[in-house]
């Protein structure tokens, strides 16, 4: 019974340094396994002390639970704060006015402007996956769109410049 009391112990120890972890995830793993020694490797105690022992593992237990839970609470306002810059950002994209775009130089400028916005997408930072594919569905319209219009001018523009030298060719043909 003593060296079981002591292994337990050694436990409780343990669990209290994890309450101190910033990686709530990995304390939580480790908060399992030390259950799992608990109740499978070390035998019982002292019958006096079964309550005691398991009443200050129990406490050191809630203290990561609450730290857990409190972390997805957070998380998951935080995600709201997510959803909405990426949304913005999204609706900035859809709002580019390409239609004043006359020469290379002012797609030139949409295309940087179209990359910070990317970036800044990216940048937000990460969602569950129930509210990212969504929200990356609009981006991806909203990207396709200004993609399209972007290919367009090009392609106008090379058809353009083939039409040039096509015509230059022909005053050289002619001189």
């Amino acid at each position: 019974f003593k060296n079981n009391l002591e292994e337990k112990l050694k436990i409780i120890e343990k669990a209290e340094a994890l309450v101190e972890k910033e990686d709530i995830n990995a304390s939580f793993k480790e908060l399992q396994d030390l259950h799992k020694i608990w109740k499978e490797d070390i035998g019982p105690v002292a019958r006096e002390l079964r309550e005691e022992i398991w009443g200050k593992f129990s406490d050191v237990t809630k203290k990561i639970h609450d730290k857990r839970h409190e972390h997805f609470r957070s998380m998951k306002s935080k995600y709201d704060e997510i959803i909405q810059e990426k949304l913005a950002i999204v609706s900035q994209i859809f709002a580019l006015d390409t239609s004043k775009n006359k020469n290379h130089n002012d797609w030139q400028q949409s295309i940087n402007e179209v990359d910070k916005l990317r970036q800044a997408y990216f940048n937000a930072g990460k969602l569950p996956y129930s509210k990212s594919e969504e929200i990356w569905q609009q981006f991806k319209l909203a990207t396709k769109k200004f993609n399209k219009d972007k290919n367009n001018f090009y392609k106008r523009e090379k058809v353009s410049q083939q039409e040039n030298l096509n015509e230059k060719n022909a005053l050289i043909e002619l001189a």
